[in-house]
């Protein structure tokens, strides 16, 4: 009899201990939720980032506070997020850095598995920049020029090696049988201020970062390194026109720690397809020179996937990628 009890009182308190969970995930959220930002306030990150919460707070109710977690790649903010409580009060800025950092070296986390890849909300962009003052008017212009004077060449990397700005001009330079000199940046500012006081042949930078220097007349955009064009510079090129099979996708999304529970998962979801939508963020991202891209949880993952695969083949193929134990 006292066996039955025992194990009948067990029994009872694992169904309650269901029950809370259900509850505590059907009433999240009931208090504040922290946002992990890798990169410094006034980054295309944080422009995203901030954008969406203002609007998703509207639909969870509490506000959404950024925790911001910069340098180092941004692992201080991954780290934070892998150890985090997957009870949806702390999420993260997610984005491809998050898969290259893993490949590249150990940083304390795997960039897919460790994670819940919640939803996409933009792209970053780039394009092929020149200083307003470089003789070069036209991607033709440019590629000429460093066919003949190959060792002559430098771009700037905003993020460093092995990110994408570096990636795509090594790719671009390898098919056309040349060597240009990457020169790595901690972030854009740093390399558009070296491609204004001309330093570099060209920078391969965010639109971003471009598109006020462009405006105020100090650089000009020679080609994008999107699928199409800008409605911003409807006269400029894509690389693929320019005849290179070449994008640089780069989604910004909204994630959190490995095993977060479905509900509040799908409240989230919801919650930034609600801010995705709105006219102010989708105005904030155009101003900005940002492409609206949401991706539900399950279209996330599968890019997350994806770009693992890819971005271990592509850093492998230049060096990039740590050895294999």
């Amino acid at each position: 009899m006292q066996r039955r009890t025992i194990l009948a009182s067990a029994a009872a308190s694992g169904l309650s201990f269901i029950a809370f969970s259900a509850n505590a995930q059907s009433a999240y959220p009931s208090k504040p939720v922290k946002l992990l930002n890798s990169s410094p306030p006034g980054s295309a990150f944080d422009t995203i980032g901030r954008a969406a919460c203002i609007e998703a707070e509207k639909k969870l109710g509490q506000p959404i506070v950024t925790d911001y977690r910069s340098g180092a790649g941004g692992t201080p903010a991954f780290v934070a997020a892998k150890n985090a409580a997957p009870d949806g009060y702390t999420l993260v800025v997610l984005s491809l850095s998050t898969i290259r950092q893993p490949i590249q070296q150990d940083v304390g986390y795997e960039g897919v598995k460790d994670f819940t890849w919640i939803a996409s909300l933009a792209e970053i962009n780039f394009g092929v920049v020149v200083p307003a003052e470089s003789p070069f008017q036209t991607w033709k212009d440019l590629l000429s020029f460093a066919k003949a004077n190959p060792q002559k060449v430098s771009y700037g990397c905003p993020s460093g090696l092995g990110n994408s700005a570096h990636l795509f001009g090594s790719e671009i330079a390898a098919r056309e049988k040349s060597e240009w000199l990457p020169v790595p940046f901690r972030a854009s500012n740093d390399c558009m201020t070296s491609l204004l006081a001309g330093q570099l042949t060209f920078a391969i930078d965010t639109l971003i970062s471009a598109a006020p220097q462009e405006k105020a007349g100090k650089v000009r955009i020679l080609a994008l390194a999107t699928a199409q064009r800008s409605v911003l510079w409807p006269e400029v090129p894509t690389t693929k026109e320019l005849g290179y099979d070449l994008v640089i996708e780069s989604p910004v999304g909204i994630g959190g720690p490995a095993n977060m529970g479905p509900q509040i998962v799908q409240k989230l979801q919801e919650a930034f397809r609600f801010a995705s939508e709105q006219p102010s963020f989708i105005q904030t991202l155009e101003r900005g020179a940002l492409r609206p891209w949401y991706m539900s949880t399950p279209d996330f993952t599968r890019f997350a996937e994806r770009a693992e695969r890819e971005q271990r083949a592509l850093l492998g193929r230049y060096g990039y990628a740590k050895k294999q134990g």
